[in-house]
């Protein structure tokens, strides 16, 4: 990660902060919603956005370890 400026740090970071947010106001949402539909179409949206998020950070500590042997 030498070669990453600190712009591009900071997009990824917005990135990260961006997918946490919709996966928990996805939970939120599917929480308040009666319908069975739409209740699982906000859980499913969840899903998604918190495995980009666990697959970005877990592919950054990959990145990192290599980096850094």
């Amino acid at each position: 990660m030498n070669n990453i400026s600190n712009k591009e740090l900071n997009y990824i970071k917005d990135y990260l902060s961006w997918e946490l947010l919709m996966a928990k106001k996805c939970f939120e949402y599917s929480n308040e919603v009666q319908i069975q539909n739409i209740k699982g179409l906000f859980d499913q949206a969840g899903k998604i956005h918190q495995q980009n998020y666990q697959v970005t950070l877990n592919y950054l500590g990959q990145v990192s370890q290599e980096v850094n042997s």
